[in-house]
């Protein structure tokens, strides 16, 4: 027995109906929340309500955010690790 949940869900104009595990349902629906979200936002910020152009945006912006967050994501990581070989290098000196 299948442990995926129906889960539909309404972007922009289309449904769409999947098949999530319970883990990732809350996390579905979450997004279309945000999808919809931009989904106005762009319809104001365009005047326009074509389907193909409003989620093309959707779309681009979802990705530079996800690119972003990676980018940051691997800054910070090399910031920790540089500050952890400096610890490590302090406590060097300290041992005998």
């Amino acid at each position: 027995m299948s442990n995926k949940l129906p889960c539909n869900l309404l972007l922009g104009i289309q449904n769409v109906s999947l098949r999530v595990s319970e883990q990732e349902e809350s996390c579905a629906r979450n997004a279309a929340v945000i999808v919809n979200r931009l989904v106005k936002f762009y319809e104001k910020e365009t005047n326009s309500s074509d389907p193909s152009k409003i989620m093309a945006l959707v779309a681009l912006d979802l990705a530079m955010c996800g690119l972003k967050f990676e980018s940051e994501k691997t800054n910070l990581l090399e910031n920790v690790q540089a500050e952890n070989e400096q610890l490590l290098a302090m406590t060097e000196e300290f041992t005998l």
